[in-house]
C-alpha cells in the first residue's frame, strides 16, 4: 500500500482559491476585513504557516492588504491604477480563462450552427425563456450570468447531439465561474454593456430561429471573441500603467 505525501503547496493553493472564490461571489468586498490568521487556520483545518504563505501571496498580488496590528483587508482599488481585487484575480487567472474560452469557441460556435439546422420548437421556447430572464435581470440590476449559462446550454441541447451536451456539462463549473467574472468585468467597466450582452444573445437566438447556420456561427464567434479582447485590454492597460510608475 502506497501513500502520496501531502504537499504544503496544495494547502496554500486551496486557501488562495477559497479566498478568491469569496471575492468572485461577492461575499468579500473591497475594504472588508478577513478573519485573523489563527481563525483562518482553525476554520480551514490547516497550519498557520500555510495560511501565512497564502495571505502573503495574495498581499504580493495586490489583492489583500495586511495591516500589522490591525488585521487583513481586501484591498480597495489603487487610486492610480484603478485596479479592483476582482480585476486582479482576472489578471492572475488570465491563462485559465483563455483556455476555457478556447474550448467554448470550439464547442459553441459549431453548436450554434447545428442548432440553427436542427432545433425544434421546444428548444426555441427554452432559449426565449432564458432571454426573458436576462432582460428581467437588466431591470433589476442583476448580472444575469445564470440565465446566460442556461441559454448556452439550451443551444447545445438544440443540436440533438448528446455528446455536445455532455461536453458542455463537463465544463459547467469552469463556464459558470468565467461567465460570472467576465460579465461583472464588462458591466462594471463600461456603461450599457449589460444591454449589449443581452442584444448579442438575442441576435444569436434570432439567427438560430431563422435557420441561418452561418450567421449563428459568426455571431457566436464574435460574442466569445469579445471576452478575449476585453481580457487582453485589461491585461495590457494594467501592465502599461504599472510600468509608467
Amino acid at each position: 500500500m502506497e501513500f502520496v505525501p501531502v504537499k504544503v503547496k496544495r494547502a496554500v493553493e486551496t486557501i488562495i482559491d477559497q479566498i478568491k472564490n469569496h471575492i468572485l461571489s461577492g461575499q468579500l468586498k473591497p475594504g472588508d476585513k478577513l478573519l485573523t490568521e489563527r481563525e483562518l487556520a482553525d476554520h480551514l483545518k490547516v497550519s498557520r504557516a500555510s495560511v501565512r504563505e497564502a495571505l502573503s501571496a495574495l498581499n504580493m498580488a495586490g489583492i489583500l492588504e495586511i495591516r500589522h496590528g490591525d488585521g487583513i483587508y481586501l484591498k480597495k482599488a489603487d487610486a492610480n491604477l484603478a485596479i479592483e481585487p476582482l480585476t486582479m484575480i482576472i489578471l492572475l487567472e488570465r491563462d485559465k480563462i483563455k483556455n476555457i474560452l478556447e474550448v467554448r469557441k470550439a464547442l459553441e460556435v459549431e453548436s450554434a450552427g447545428l442548432a440553427a439546422e436542427r432545433h425544434r420548437p421546444e428548444h426555441l421556447e427554452k432559449m426565449k425563456a432564458a432571454l426573458r430572464e436576462m432582460e428581467d435581470d437588466l431591470a433589476t440590476g442583476n448580472s444575469g450570468e445564470q440565465a446566460d449559462l442556461r441559454f448556452h446550454f439550451f443551444i447545445a441541447e438544440s443540436t440533438g447531439n448528446p455528446l455536445l451536451t455532455m461536453l458542455m456539462n463537463t465544463i459547467h463549473s469552469a463556464m459558470n465561474q468565467t461567465l460570472s467574472v467576465t460579465r461583472r468585468l464588462w458591466i462594471s467597466g463600461t456603461s450599457g454593456t449589460a444591454r449589449r450582452l443581452f442584444e448579442e444573445h438575442r441576435d444569436i437566438y434570432e439567427a438560430i430561429s431563422a435557420g441561418d447556420k452561418d450567421k449563428a456561427r459568426e455571431i457566436m464567434y464574435q460574442h466569445l471573441h469579445k471576452v478575449e479582447t476585453e481580457l487582453e485590454k485589461i491585461h495590457k492597460t494594467y501592465f502599461e500603467t504599472k510600468n509608467k510608475k
